[in-house]
Formats: structure tokens, C-alpha cells, sequence
């Protein structure tokens, strides 16, 4: 291969756009009724104003200018493309500044590494519960803001007047955290990189930030409300759940936008296994942090942008395959790195077989978004247990006016959660609608 540098930019997002392509076409689904559609707070400005100061502010902004434009569900998916592909050009420019092992910095293989993480990132089935769902832009949007102030802050001492890059990589980390909470560990991927592992400016802004979102924006309650479990059973509930999101890499057909993961409340030989494997991923990663800083990197990585969602704070869903959109890039970096090793032959054909796997396998996925009863459907195929997906199927029925199979339906819920009182609601209100 022998373009430009940047000549690849071009081709990685128009493999992302073909991959997506199809995701316009998708409804509404589950919290996006909640969120948007039955959300009057975000269907006119002055309504979104007067729930100033508020979670979330700047997400909610977007999908009430997006109501404002056209309450249909097209613009919001356009939307949602549109900043997964400036997150794929973030991604790719990024990965400039991203370790390589010795002597490959001005070797091909760098330019490999750089291409295969972006072509990962920007197809890789899993990135579907960020772009095609459209509650999922809480995650395109935080990243677009927090990418560009990475970017910013990382490459300020280049430019002139680097003091204003640095101020605008605050103000976007501000923004990134004003979309969506957990961008508070963003800053603290600064760290990673060696031109600013000694500055504590990052920490202190997560720091202060972190203030500012229990005192400003309506997180005291976080303190307050009874946790669903405790530290410990959520220490070990979430080892498991990191483990869970990892496999789903690697089992494109088994995505899952509701899975039921277990609550662990004692210790076993599996959380001893999996808690000593995260250990030593961790211990791995320190010891390597000079001799090899890639997968100092790539460990660290993915464990600062989990920090917020699985660690300390006991969450009721345990596991959100979204969450790996920017955490997953410490994947897709080693994995480009150990591909990076193959020849340059075999290292295109796979590259070209890794873009058409990504592009049909998320074409698909997107199919399963076009309307409830489909992601539904598909959800309980995977897990034929789940109650709740059961009932969600239910209620798509019951819409759509096919009673006798929403019966069915919320009978099956029953028949694995007897208690479930939703259920039993929403049987009796089947059997007061009218044929």
C-alpha cells in the first residue's frame, strides 16, 4: 500500500456509512419511548430550559433540537451515524499518538495497526447499541466530545498558543461529561500517554468535575437512594459482567441488548478465577508500562473507561454491551498489534475479509432495530429466560395488534417470574382491549 497517510480516512468511513447504511430505516425502541418520544422535556427548547440543571444536559439538548427538526425516527438514527463516523475520524487520528511496540514509529506496521483498530472500531457488530439504538447516542455523543478534547489536549503543545488548546480540551472534556456521566474517567486517560503522565492537570479536572456533577446536576441522589446490592456482591457481579462484555467481541450473533446477568453475592471458584485474571491483567499492564507501553496502553485503556459503570457503583443493570464503544479500543489495539506481525499479504486479505464480516454482521444486527417485536424477538431467542424481554415482546405484540401471540407472550414472562406484577398488569389490560 502505498497512499498518503490520511488517504485511508476516506475508505474506513465509507466502510462504516455501507455498514450503517441500513440503521435509518430502524423504529423507536424500549428507553428511546421513555427518553424521547413520550418525553415532553425534550420536545421544545423552552421545555428542555426549564429542566435546567438537570442530568445530562447537552444529550437531552440534541434530541430536542432533533424532535424540533423532525420528531421522526430517521433523523435521530442520521444523527447518530453522523457522529459515529466523526468518531471513526477522532478514532483514526487518535491512534497517531497511540504506542506501538519499538522500532515500528516509522515502519508500515504502525500505518497497519492504525487502520485495523479504526476499521474495528468503526464496524465491529457491537458498536450497534451506540448508533442504531438511538438512546445509545449518549455514548456517540460523549465520545465525540471527549475524543476532540483528548485530541486537543494531547496536541496543544504543537500549536501555537497551546494554552487555549489545553482550556478547549477542558471545555470538551465539560461537554463530553455533560452528555453522559462516565466521561468523568476520560481525563484520566491522559495519563497513558507519555507526554503528559506527569501532569496532574487531568486528575484534578476529573476530580473537580466530579463535584460539580453531585452539587450542580442532580446526582445527590446517588448518595442517598438504597444501592440494589452491596460493594461486595457488586465487586463481584461486575468482575463476571466484564468477562460477559469481552466474550460478546467475539459472539457478533449473540448480541444482546438486555442481558440477565447474575447477581454474585459470595465468592466461588469462578470469581476467584475471573477477579485474579482481571489482577494480573492489571499487574501485566504496570509492569509493562516502559518496556511495553502498547499494552500498558491497551489494559489500562479499557479499564479507565469501564471504572464508572464497573467498579465501585452499584448499577441495576450490570452489563451494557454500549459500554465497550470507546472501551474496546484497548482491544482492537492489541488485536491490531499481534495482526500487525503477519505479512503484508496475508495482513490485507484479512484486513478486506475483517471489513465485510463487520459491514454484513452490523447490516444484520441493524435488521433486528427496524421495530420492537424484531429486537424482541431476537432478544429472547438469545435467552429464552429472560422475563423482561418476554414482557417487552408482549407489549410489541399487543401494539401491534396481534393479541394472541402478546398473550402467549406475557404468559411466558409468568411462567419464568410468577411475581412479576407488570405482567400480570398488562395480561388484564390485553384482555380489557377491544378485537
Amino acid at each position: 500500500m502505498t497512499l498518503r497517510r490520511d488517504a485511508y480516512l476516506p475508505w474506513l468511513l465509507a466502510v462504516a456509512a455501507l455498514a450503517y447504511a441500513n440503521a435509518i430505516s430502524a423504529g423507536f425502541q424500549f428507553d428511546d419511548f421513555n427518553v424521547i418520544v413520550d418525553n415532553p422535556a425534550v420536545h421544545s427548547l423552552a421545555a428542555w430550559w426549564a429542566g435546567m440543571p438537570g442530568i445530562r444536559p447537552l444529550l437531552k439538548l440534541s434530541y430536542a433540537l432533533n424532535w424540533l427538526a423532525d420528531p421522526d425516527p430517521a433523523g435521530f438514527h442520521a444523527v447518530n451515524i453522523l457522529l459515529h463516523l466523526v468518531n471513526v475520524a477522532l478514532v483514526w487520528r487518535l491512534s497517531r499518538h497511540l504506542p506501538v511496540p519499538a522500532g515500528w514509529e516509522d515502519e508500515p506496521r504502525q500505518q497497519r495497526v492504525r487502520i485495523l483498530a479504526t476499521l474495528l472500531f468503526a464496524v465491529q457488530p457491537i458498536q450497534t447499541e451506540s448508533v442504531t439504538y438511538v438512546s445509545g447516542r449518549s455514548m456517540d455523543l460523549m465520545a465525540a466530545f471527549g475524543l476532540a478534547g483528548l485530541l486537543c489536549w494531547l496536541e496543544a503543545p504543537t500549536r501555537m498558543r497551546p494554552r487555549y488548546w489545553q482550556a478547549l480540551a477542558l471545555l470538551l472534556f465539560a461537554a463530553a461529561i455533560l452528555t453522559k456521566e462516565v466521561a468523568v474517567a476520560l481525563p484520566l486517560t491522559l495519563l497513558l500517554f507519555r507526554r503528559t503522565g506527569r501532569n496532574l492537570a487531568p486528575l484534578a479536572f476529573a476530580a473537580l468535575a466530579l463535584i460539580a456533577l453531585f452539587g450542580l446536576f442532580g446526582y445527590q441522589r446517588m448518595l442517598t437512594e438504597p444501592m440494589p446490592r452491596s460493594l461486595g456482591a457488586n465487586l463481584l457481579s461486575e468482575a463476571n459482567a466484564v468477562y460477559y462484555l469481552l466474550g460478546q467481541l467475539f459472539q457478533p450473533t449473540a448480541l444482546n441488548i438486555d442481558p440477565e446477568l447474575p447477581e454474585l453475592t459470595a465468592w466461588s471458584s469462578l470469581s476467584v478465577i475471573q477477579v485474579a485474571g482481571l489482577a494480573a491483567a492489571i499487574a501485566a499492564a504496570w509492569l509493562s508500562r516502559h518496556h511495553r507501553p502498547w499494552l500498558s496502553f491497551a489494559v489500562f485503556w479499557f479499564v479507565i473507561i469501564l471504572l464508572p459503570t464497573h467498579s465501585l457503583i452499584p448499577r441495576l443493570d450490570l452489563a451494557s454491551e454500549r459500554h465497550l464503544y470507546l472501551a474496546g479500543l484497548g482491544p482492537y489495539w492489541l488485536g491490531a498489534i499481534a495482526a500487525a506481525l503477519l505479512p503484508a499479504k496475508p495482513w490485507r486479505i484479512a484486513v478486506v475479509a475483517l471489513a465485510l464480516a463487520g459491514m454484513t454482521l452490523t447490516h444484520l444486527r441493524n435488521l433486528d432495530y427496524r421495530d420492537e417485536i424484531s429486537l424482541w424477538r431476537q432478544t429472547t431467542a438469545i435467552d429464552a429466560t429472560n422475563a423482561r424481554g418476554w414482557n417487552n415482546l408482549g407489549w410489541a405484540y399487543l401494539l401491534a395488534g396481534r393479541k394472541d401471540e402478546a398473550r402467549q407472550a406475557f404468559l411466558r414472562t409468568l411462567q419464568l417470574e410468577p411475581e412479576d406484577d407488570l405482567a400480570r398488569r398488562n395480561l388484564h389490560y390485553l384482555d380489557e382491549v377491544k378485537p
